[in-house]
């Protein structure tokens, strides 16, 4: 007997109760309260705190935003077939919003900024220099 396309789902294998609501949280419900906690600064932290924050939760919105499109193209069939998948996600997404261990901030610091730091010296900041010492248009205006 076979299923949908031939293929038959194993039967989802949780050790966990209610793995659903505790993802939920953990991806979206604990982010976004530190997500505004760091855009209004309510602790009043230091400029470094308060960009290491900024860091942190930009990272991983963009991070959570990259793996649900990648989820839900190309791992879909990982949700059923795959055990343990929903905990092992729970831990993957912890990892990255746990204050004790910063992941999203740390993917950014090992991974991206290293190959975007020989660009931004030698692209960005050079036009962004021309651009601060271009006189602006209503200057140009006054000067007539």
């Amino acid at each position: 007997r076979f299923c949908k396309w031939r293929l038959c789902s194993a039967a989802m294998l949780s050790i966990v109760p209610q793995v659903q609501t505790i993802l939920f949280l953990i991806q979206y419900a604990f982010p976004l309260k530190c997500t505004f906690e760091t855009a209004f600064d309510a602790a009043g932290n230091s400029e470094e705190v308060q960009k290491a924050r900024q860091i942190q939760w930009v990272i991983y919105w963009i991070v959570l935003y990259l793996f649900t499109l990648l989820e839900d193209v190309l791992l879909f069939v990982l949700v059923d077939y795959f055990p343990l998948y929903t905990e092992l996600k729970c831990l993957g997404f912890f990892w990255l919003v746990a204050p004790e261990f910063s992941g999203a901030r740390f993917i950014f610091e090992s991974v991206i900024e290293p190959h975007y730091k020989k660009i931004d010296e030698e692209k960005v900041w050079p036009q962004l220099a021309k651009l601060a010492k271009a006189p602006a248009a209503g200057d140009a205006k006054k000067e007539k």
